[in-house]
């Protein structure tokens, strides 16, 4: 059995690899607010550059940030308010992850998130966003980081 899940693993990982992803472009499109001021519309299970992630971490108050990466790349920084469920508990199902809210999922390049958004796809979980370029993209665009 054990054997089972880790070939399952690697052919994941190959699937998805250091890739980031991209199930869509987003923004889809945009909505006007009452001040006129264009809001992006996001499409569930996608990636996002660092810039839409920020738009959407604005337009989503109760968006969850689920960072898969290990405990050690945590000193490497986080985004503010995220929280750690690395990415073997997400494999495990050893998680007790909300499936009433959206989720952006974070890990080091991109590659970890996307497989585990598709992986809490499959269990049920409808509004998953993938940090394309993860948290090397989300640095170089000068986006806040907390230690």
């Amino acid at each position: 059995m054990k054997r089972t899940v880790i070939v399952i693993l690697m052919l994941l990982l190959a699937v998805a690899g250091c890739s980031n992803g991209d199930k869509g472009k987003a923004p889809q499109s945009q909505a006007q607010t009452g001040s006129g001021a264009a809001v992006p519309r996001f499409q569930p299970f996608t990636s996002l550059t660092p810039e839409q992630a920020m738009a959407l971490i604005r337009e989503k108050k109760n968006l969850l940030i689920v960072d898969v990466r290990s405990r050690q790349e945590l000193r490497e920084g986080k985004i503010k308010g995220s929280v750690l469920v690395p990415f073997w508990n997400v494999m495990k199902g050893s998680h007790s992850l909300p499936k009433d809210r959206p989720m952006l999922l974070v890990c080091a390049v991109g590659g970890r998130s996307y497989a585990a958004m598709q992986i809490l796809s499959r269990q049920g979980y409808t509004e998953l966003y993938n940090l394309k370029g993860g948290m090397s993209a989300w640095k170089a665009s000068g986006m806040p980081v907390v230690y």
